[in-house]
């Protein structure tokens, strides 16, 4: 579990928060954590306090389906009028990656209001990543062009 200091509220566990939890209709900043971000907790903090703070949720996409989460996250985002979802997950993990691509479908296909935001951690650095590499990275034909060069 993601533990954060009283800066900021401790996080909660996708698959046990109810959609319409009172502190994400009041916050309606969501940062969603990948669970191994727990060896970063000074980054997470970070993110966590930025733009008025975020009700922090974390979730583990070895364990639990991607489809489960994503179903979850949209019905959190229409419930609660989430204004802001930002995703931070450790970089190169074919497991983690999804939480970026499913919050970009949400955006897509279900909540074009959103504002959305992507960070990832390589050898403990913190780096924003944009929608856009989100969605090409799902392309690997366009990754391997961009590489031929």
């Amino acid at each position: 579990m993601v533990k954060l200091s009283d800066d900021c509220s401790e996080s909660q566990y996708l698959m046990r928060i109810n959609v319409g939890d009172q502190r994400l209709r009041e916050k309606q900043n969501l940062l969603l954590v990948g669970s191994c971000t727990d060896r970063y907790p000074d980054l997470v903090k970070e993110i966590c306090e930025k733009e008025g703070g975020h009700v922090v949720i974390h979730i583990c996409l070895e364990e639990t389906h991607m489809n489960q989460a994503g179903f979850k996250i949209g019905s959190i985002v229409k419930y609660s009028d989430i204004k802001q979802v930002t995703i931070l997950t450790v970089d190169g993990s074919p497991h983690c990656v999804q939480l970026h691509y499913a919050v970009e479908d949400i955006k897509r296909h279900f909540a074009p209001e959103i504002e959305t935001a992507h960070f990832v951690i390589e050898k403990g650095r913190l780096f924003e990543i944009s929608p856009d590499t989100v969605k090409r990275s799902r392309h690997l034909s366009k990754i391997q062009k961009m590489t031929d060069g």
